[in-house]
């Protein structure tokens, strides 16, 4: 499904996606770190979203959120992941909502990036460095706010890289990433997503930030652009299902290429890259924040 470009008036999400209920798992965990490396694990399950809130000098409260559906055919195995990690010490329901009123009501902080972006909510001012990169987001029970490290270090690459012709973004989320790789010389984003709410996010965000005419929004797995090719591939999602889709991302990337991943751990570096080379994909640069990893990789002549 391709959500239709509209650039006269904003999306009612509400209207767009039916209601669902979804589970709330809450954990604490004994650092902020070992939070993030919980999300890292539950991200191989059917988890949407994430928030780490601090309890005291070093507890955080991490917050899960996962389709009800999904939790009770993954519990036990998402439960058995994290139990190093932290204490499981709810569960609960809750329906859809305007999580954006609810996002900004919480006060969402702007997030700067080096002096290269400044990601917002439409009710920030917008920087005053005419240099900085403007993002303008408003997320709709979807990842991807800029907070996190790999979103971070995946606009460090974006920027870096000043990715030209066409671009993929495997598992837009609120679509930060395509709307940094537009906004650093991009012609023109597929953005794609499995979730409803995403790809609404990101069509939002395509409008708010005035590139809606350049930009692609898809409603299903990487297997919908199979045919297409592009420039740069940008997937920051998690380590399984970058092995998954490695095979698909290579045959959709142009000679001399570029393929910037995140999403995953140090731990899984090796793993992600031995797999790339196999398909014609060679390691070209790195980043690192803590455990979190990020690689730019290259297609090879052919």
């Amino acid at each position: 499904m391709v959500f239709p470009r509209t650039t006269d008036k904003k999306i009612n999400i509400e209207r767009e996606i039916s209601m669902r209920e979804y589970t709330n798992l809450t954990i604490v965990c004994p650092t902020e770190e070992m939070a993030e490396i919980a999300i890292a694990y539950l991200e191989d399950f059917a988890f949407e979203s994430f928030d780490i809130q601090p309890i005291d000098e070093h507890n955080v409260e991490l917050h899960a959120y996962i389709l009800a559906t999904e939790w009770s055919a993954c519990r036990d195995e998402a439960l058995s992941a994290i139990a190093p990690l932290g204490l499981h010490t709810s569960e609960h329901s809750l329906e859809d909502e305007n999580w954006n009123a609810t996002w900004e009501a919480e006060g969402f902080e702007r997030v700067e990036i080096d002096d290269l972006f400044v990601i917002r909510a439409p009710h920030h001012t917008k920087p005053t460095d005419p240099s900085v990169i403007d993002i303008v987001v408003s997320p709709q029970m979807s990842f991807g706010s800029g907070h996190h490290h790999t979103t971070r270090m995946m606009c460090r690459m974006i920027h870096s890289h000043r990715p030209q012709g066409r671009v993929l973004d495997v598992g837009c989320g609120t679509g930060v990433l395509s709307i940094a790789a537009l906004k650093c010389g991009a012609e023109r984003v597929d953005a794609v997503d499995i979730d409803p709410w995403s790809t609404a996010s990101t069509q939002e965000a395509a409008m708010l930030n005035d590139v809606a005419d350049r930009t692609e929004i898809i409603l299903g797995t990487v297997e919908c652009i199979e045919g297409r090719h592009y420039d740069t591939i940008l997937a920051n999602i998690n380590r399984n299902i970058i092995l998954n889709d490695l095979p698909r991302y290579a045959a959709a990337l142009n000679s001399g290429g570029i393929l910037l991943l995140s999403g995953f751990l140090e731990g899984d570096v090796t793993a992600i890259t031995e797999a790339a080379e196999a398909h014609g994909l060679e390691y070209i640069d790195s980043l690192g924040v803590e455990e979190w990893r990020c690689l730019k990789l290259k297609k090879t002549a052919v």
